[in-house]
C-alpha cells in the first residue's frame, strides 16, 4: 500500500487553506499533447497536466514563476521532499498544487504519480544520480518526460532510451535549461540560416557567488572530461587542463575559462550538420575556479568513488561563504558558430543570477510539450525544438528584457551587429553574413 500525503487544491492569490486532505478527483487536462490517438484517450483520464519533481529548488521556483507568468499553473502539481516554508507558501502563492514527497525513495510511489500525469518535470539534480530513475519510470508509464540536465556523462545514456520512449509513444526532452537548453535552439537557428557548419565554439563563465550547493557538485563533475562515445576521464591536473581568455561583454569582461565537459558538445554534432563542438567555462572571479579545480582533483569520483565528495563540498561552501559582501563579477556566455572563422556570434554579459536563464527556459519547453509544439516522439535534445516556437513562448514566461546579441563573424572577430528576431523568422539575408 502506497501512502500519499494530502494535496491541497491551489487557491490563485492567497496560500491554501482548509484542504480536506483527500487526493484531487481526476480531470481531463487542457492543451495535452497526443502522441497517438490510443494514447490520446488514455491521457484524457489523467488527474494533472504536469507534475513537478524537486519543485523546492531555486531553478525550478524560477520555472514555476514563469509558468504563472503564462497564466497556465491550473493542473499543475509541485512536488519537494522537504518543502522550506518560504518555498513552499511562495509556490501555493503562485496557485499551484503542493505536496511534500520523495518518490525517488519509493519506486511504487513514483509509477503512481506518473501514472496520474500527462508531463513530469524532473528538477531533481544531480542527474547524474536521479535522472535514470524518473526517465525510465515516465517511459515505463507512458508519461511525456522533460528535464535541465546538464551532466555530460547521462546525457548519452539517457538519449540512448530513444528507442524505449518511441516505442512508449512519449516525448522525452533532456536538458531544456539555459547551457544546455537555450544554447542548443540559439545554435540550432544560427544553422538553419548558415547551413552545415565546422565548429561550434561555447565560452560562459558564472560567478561564484551564484552557485547552489548542486551547482558546485555539477561543476566539479564537469571536469570529467566525456567523448564522443561516453568515454569518463578522470580530473586532469592543473598543467592538463586546456585554458583560455575570453573577452565577455560588459560587466564581465575578461576571464579565464577551461575545457569543461557539457551536453553540448555531444548532441551539437547528433542533431545538427555541425563537425565539432566544444565548450569552455569557469568561475569568476578565477581563484574560484582554481579553487573548485583543485577540490574536484581532490575528490574525483572517477577515482575515490565519492568517498570525498561530501568534504569538499564543506570546504568549498566555506570558502564560498568567506567571499560574502565581495564585489561581484556576473556571468557571460559567447556562442561563435562558423567554418574557418565566419559566421554568427551570441554573446551575453549579465549581473543577474543562474535561476531565471534556467528555470525559465524549462518553463518555455514544458508549455511547448503540453501545447503540442513538440510533436518528436523519443528520447531528444533541444536541437530539434523549433526557435520561432520557444523564443514566442520564452516571451509568455519572461520577465522582459534580456542581455542577448547577435553579431557577424569574420576572421573569428565580431564584427556588425544583427537582430536575432530577423534570424529566428528567417528574415536575415545570406550576404549579411557571408
Amino acid at each position: 500500500m502506497v501512502e500519499w500525503r494530502s494535496i491541497c487544491p491551489p487557491h490563485r492569490g492567497r496560500r491554501s487553506s482548509g484542504c480536506n486532505g483527500s487526493i484531487l478527483p481526476p480531470s481531463r487536462p487542457n492543451g495535452l499533447s497526443q502522441s497517438s490517438e490510443n494514447q490520446g484517450v488514455a491521457l484524457m483520464a489523467r488527474q494533472w497536466k504536469a507534475i513537478v519533481i524537486g519543485a523546492g529548488g531555486s531553478q525550478a521556483q524560477a520555472m514555476l514563476r514563469g509558468i504563472a507568468r503564462a497564466g497556465a499553473t491550473e493542473g499543475w502539481l509541485a512536488i519537494d521532499r522537504a518543502w522550506r516554508p518560504q518555498a513552499r507558501a511562495a509556490t501555493e502563492e503562485l496557485g499551484f498544487a503542493v505536496q511534500e514527497l520523495n518518490p525517488l525513495a519509493q519506486p511504487e510511489t513514483l509509477r503512481k504519480l506518473l501514472e496520474s500525469t500527462s508531463l513530469v518535470v524532473n528538477m531533481a539534480g544531480p542527474y547524474y544520480k536521479t535522472g535514470f530513475a524518473i526517465l525510465d519510470a515516465a517511459i515505463e508509464r507512458k508519461t511525456d518526460y522533460i528535464d535541465i540536465c546538464d551532466d555530460a556523462d547521462i546525457t548519452l545514456p539517457m538519449l540512448e532510451r530513444d528507442a524505449r520512449a518511441k516505442e512508449s509513444g512519449i516525448a522525452a526532452l533532456i536538458g531544456m535549461g539555459s547551457s544546455p537548453g537555450t544554447t542548443n535552439i540559439l545554435i540550432r537557428s544560427a544553422v538553419d540560416h548558415l547551413g552545415p557548419v565546422d565548429d561550434v565554439d561555447i565560452y560562459w563563465t558564472v560567478d561564484v557567488a551564484d552557485l547552489t550547493e548542486a551547482a558546485i557538485r555539477h561543476f566539479w563533475h564537469c571536469f570529467n572530461l566525456v567523448d564522443a562515445d561516453g568515454t569518463i576521464h578522470e580530473v586532469t591536473g592543473w598543467a592538463g587542463l586546456e585554458r583560455r581568455q575570453v573577452d565577455f561583454p560588459a560587466p564581465v569582461g575578461l576571464q579565464s575559462v577551461v575545457r569543461l565537459a557539457h551536453p553540448e558538445p555531444l548532441t551539437v554534432p547528433r542533431f545538427l550538420p555541425v563537425k565539432r563542438a566544444s565548450n569552455f567555462g569557469g568561475l569568476n572571479p578565477e581563484e574560484a575556479l582554481v579553487t573548485a579545480w583543485a577540490l574536484a582533483h581532490i575528490a574525483d569520483e572517477q577515482r575515490s568513488g565519492g568517498e570525498f565528495t561530501d568534504p569538499a563540498a564543506s570546504l568549498f561552501r566555506h570558502y564560498r561563504e568567506r567571499r560574502v559582501g565581495a564585489p561581484r563579477i556576473g556571468s557571460g556566455m559567447i556562442i561563435d558558430v562558423h567554418t574557418a572563422g565566419s559566421g554568427l556570434r551570441f554573446a551575453a554579459g549579465s549581473d543577474g543570477g543562474m535561476d531565471d536563464s534556467t528555470g525559465i527556459p524549462a518553463a518555455a519547453g514544458a508549455l511547448l510539450m503540453l501545447e503540442g509544439k513538440i510533436n518528436r516522439r523519443g528520447a531528444f535534445a533541444p536541437e530539434v525544438v523549433s526557435p520561432a516556437d520557444f523564443f514566442e513562448t520564452l516571451r509568455r514566461v519572461s520577465t522582459g528584457g534580456g542581455g542577448l546579441s547577435l553579431f557577424r563573424l569574420e576572421g573569428g572577430v565580431a564584427t556588425e551587429r544583427l537582430r536575432i528576431r530577423d534570424l529566428v523568422a528567417g528574415d536575415l539575408s545570406q550576404r549579411e553574413v557571408a
